[in-house]
């Protein structure tokens, strides 16, 4: 049941009521501060979640993933960053990622 907001007409006051969607514009409330009628404010935002939003949430998570590459080129718990004796052969593309580059 969605919440909706109704504000006095006499003195500004407003609070919060839970109402079903087809007796929300019916609904006459009293104002607890001055006696006034109140009526439901307008809706201000409305959040929809799509496939769009989906994709876009998906899209950062990977993006964030590839920032936090460790050096050796996992993004996982590993045991690769404790000792390592050759260079990584990923460092390069590890690099691209990140936007490093050597030119000046």
């Amino acid at each position: 049941m969605p919440k909706y907001t109704f504000c006095c007409t006499s003195c500004q006051a407003s609070r919060d009521v839970s109402a079903p969607f087809d007796t929300a514009e019916t609904l006459e409330l009293m104002c607890y501060a001055c006696g006034g009628d109140m009526i439901r404010a307008p809706v201000l935002t409305l959040n929809v979640i799509g496939a769009a939003t989906e994709r876009l949430r998906a899209e950062k998570k990977r993006e964030e993933r590839a920032y936090f590459a460790k050096a050796c080129g996992h993004n996982h718990a590993c045991r690769c960053g404790i000792k390592i004796d050759k260079p990584n052969p990923f460092r390069e593309q590890i690099r691209q990622v990140h936007g490093f580059t050597d030119d000046i």
